[in-house]
């Protein structure tokens, strides 16, 4: 695992997601997001790959699932809460 995580770029993680490969894609934006904690891009990215896998789980597992509206509304949810953020931090920065 060390070896991998020297070549975890974001590029690659995009390359494993137009590959269909969501499950390698997360582990590399997750380490992407170890080594930069405080970015934004990075977490949503986690956040929206946790996402497709949920549902991707729920689709193979025999349909839609009974929690899809929850994590809908928990999603839309984080978006406003990272909107809010960059309110909050392009207002210091102006002030």
């Amino acid at each position: 695992m060390e070896e991998e995580s020297n070549i975890a770029t974001e590029t690659l993680a995009e390359l494993y997601i137009k590959g269909e490969n969501i499950a390698e894609a997360f582990k590399i934006y997750q380490q992407l997001l170890k080594q930069n904690p405080t970015s934004i891009r990075f977490k949503e990215k986690v956040r929206e790959l946790e996402l497709r896998l949920r549902e991707s789980r729920d689709v193979s597992s025999g349909g839609e699932s009974p929690t899809k509206p929850k994590m809908n509304i928990e999603r839309a949810i984080g978006e406003l809460k990272e909107w809010l953020n960059r309110i909050k931090q392009a207002r210091k920065r102006s002030w």
